[in-house]
């Protein structure tokens, strides 16, 4: 077991790249001495270029990771299935989740087909696969996508932490647990997906993070869209054993 001063990890350092999520696995590789670049494209300017319809990372960027020797753990994005389902959406809506069929579904809300709303998550998500692809297409060794953590379920726990002016034409309610997770895993299919269509592979959430409902545990609990640095140390364990 690791003591409360580690020594510094003298391997080669790993390397994450991507959104928000990348920011739980920096603290914890600072805090376990170990050592990663953490590329956290919200706190780099220009690393990702707007181009027509679509985004691409610039060249600077593609260089450094293009020199990148060792496997690519890919933290980008991860935001889309709260962007649409953290909050109530004014047209309130649920839908049943072909691999969990038996989850409640929200009574206030209208049904719609699983295949309609895989078509707006894909639709947020469209930039980001973009920049997976891309960073498929730079990386010569093996890539990695880290799913991103699961929701948790305690909305008046969550409700004083969440950035409700983010949230634009959103009702000011958290939307019920059951549905949160079946946005999150519907993300995850499709991320899943992705991975298997483009030689990737999913790193699947930290069993020990979850409970027996696959709800974060509390002391994962960052701020409602994001898990804290002890989950971070969870996902850090596990890209130190595929390195």
């Amino acid at each position: 077991m690791v003591g409360p001063n580690p020594q510094p990890d003298t391997c080669r350092p790993l390397l994450c790249i991507g959104h928000s999520h990348v920011a739980c696995v920096a603290q914890a590789a600072v805090k376990r001495g170990v050592p990663l670049r953490a590329m956290n494209f919200w706190e780099m300017p220009g690393a990702v270029l707007r181009e027509g319809d679509g985004v691409r990372l610039s060249p600077d960027i593609e260089l450094q990771l293009r020199e990148h020797a060792g496997p690519m753990f890919s933290l980008v994005g991860g935001a889309a299935h709260g962007v649409l389902g953290m909050l109530v959406h004014p047209r309130r809506f649920d839908f049943v989740l072909p691999a969990q069929p038996d989850l409640p579904l929200d009574p206030a809300a209208e049904v719609l087909p699983v295949l309609a709303v895989r078509g707006m998550l894909e639709s947020l998500m469209a930039d980001y696969l973009a920049l997976m692809t891309r960073l498929r297409q730079i990386c010569g060794g093996a890539l990695f996508h880290v799913e991103p953590p699961p929701p948790y379920a305690d909305a008046e726990r969550m409700h004083a932490d969440i950035p409700w002016p983010l949230y634009p034409g959103m009702c000011h309610e958290i939307s019920p647990a059951p549905f949160r997770f079946k946005m999150w895993w519907l993300h995850s299919q499709i991320l899943a997906d992705w991975c298997r269509a483009h030689d990737a592979k999913l790193l699947r959430s930290p069993a020990e993070a979850m409970d027996a409902d696959g709800f974060m545990r509390e002391a994962f609990y960052g701020d409602g869209a994001h898990a804290n640095v002890a989950y971070g140390e969870l996902v850090l364990q596990q890209m130190k054993g595929l390195a």
